[in-house]
C-alpha cells in the first residue's frame, strides 16, 4: 500500500472503489421470435420424432425378417425329417404289397396240403402283423399357428406353400387312417381262420424262421377263406394307392419345397 500525506484519505477511497460492485440487470424485454425460428424448431422436433419412428420400425423389420428366416430354417429341418420317414414308409409298404401279391396266389389252392398252409402262415406272419403309416414332424407349423407368427412369412408364395404342405399332410393322414383301419380289420379276420397263438410257439417259429413242423389246419373249412382273400385284395389296393398316390407324390413335393425355400431365403447346407 502506498501512503502519502493524504494516506488515510487515499486508502479509504481505494477501499471504497474496491468494494464497489457493478450490477447489470438483464433486459427482460425479449424481442419476439421470427416465424422462421418457430418453423425450424418445429422441423427439428418433427425430424427427431420421425427418425426415431423410422429407426424403431427398421429395427422391428430386421428382427421380424430374422425370425421369419429362423422359422423357415426350422420348417426345412422338419420337412427333411418327413422325407426320410416318407422314404422309409414307402419301402415298407411296397414290401408289404409284394408279400400280399404272393399271398393272393394262394387264394385257390388246397389248404389241406401242409406246404400250402405253411406258405399261408408265412405270409401272415411277415406281412399281417406290421403296418407302416406316415406321421409328419409338424413342430414348426404348429408353432407358427399357435404364436401367430404366420404373419411374419412375407416372401412371395412361401405362406401359400406352407399352407399347401399342411393340407397335403392332412390328406395323407386321412388315407393313412383308412389304410390302418383296413389293416386291423384283416388282422381281426385271421382269428376266425387260423390259430394265431402258434406265432409265439418256438416249435413252429424260432428266430423269425418257420420250422418244418406241420402247421395246424385252418379253423374254418375254407368257407371264410374266399371272403378273407377278397379283403386281402382290397387291402393290397389300398396299400399300393397309399404308397404310390400319396407318399411318393408327397416325397417329391417335399424335395421341391425344400429347394424352393432354400433359394428364396438364400439358405445353404
Amino acid at each position: 500500500m502506498t501512503t502519502n500525506s493524504d494516506g488515510k484519505e487515499v486508502t479509504a477511497r481505494n477501499q471504497e472503489v474496491a468494494n464497489m460492485e457493478v450490477h447489470h440487470h438483464p433486459d427482460i424485454h425479449h424481442k419476439p421470435k421470427k416465424w422462421k425460428e418457430y418453423f425450424l424448431e418445429f422441423l427439428m422436433i418433427f425430424l427427431a420424432v420421425t427418425l426415431g419412428f423410422i429407426a424403431e420400425n427398421l429395427r422391428e423389420h430386421i428382427t421380424e425378417r430374422a425370425k421369419e428366416k429362423q422359422h423357415i430354417e426350422g420348417f426345412i429341418r422338419n420337412v427333411k425329417d418327413d422325407t426320410a420317414l416318407l422314404h422309409h414308409v414307402i419301402v415298407i409298404d411296397e414290401r408289404q404289397v409284394r408279400g400280399v401279391d404272393s399271398m393272393l396266389a394262394l387264394a385257390h389252392v388246397n389248404m389241406d396240403i401242409d406246404s400250402n398252409r405253411k406258405s399261408f402262415y408265412h405270409f401272415v406272419y411277415y406281412y399281417f402283423f406290421n403296418s407302416s403309416s406316415f406321421k409328419s414332424n409338424d413342430a414348426t407349423l404348429q408353432q407358427l399357428k399357435s404364436t401367430g407368427d404366420y404373419r411374419l412369412i412375407e416372401r412371395d408364395h412361401v405362406a401359400d406353400s406352407l399352407t399347401k404342405y399342411d393340407r397335403d399332410i392332412h390328406d395323407i393322414y386321412s388315407e393313412g387312417a383308412y389304410y390302418e383301419s383296413y389293416f386291423k380289420e384283416n388282422l381281426s379276420r385271421l382269428e376266425d381262420i387260423i390259430d394265431v397263438t402258434i406265432f409265439t410257439d418256438t416249435s413252429f417259429i424260432k428266430n423269425g424262421k418257420l420250422s418244418n413242423k406241420p402247421f395246424p389246419k385252418l379253423r374254418s373249412d375254407n368257407e371264410k377263406l374266399p371272403t378273407f382273400f377278397n379283403k386281402v385284395f382290397d387291402f393290397r389296393m389300398i396299400t399300393n394307392a397309399y404308397a404310390e398316390n400319396y407318399l411318393k407324390l408327397q416325397l417329391e413335393s417335399s424335395k421341391r419345397l425344400i429347394a424352393f425355400l432354400k433359394e428364396k431365403y438364400d439358405i445353404e447346407e
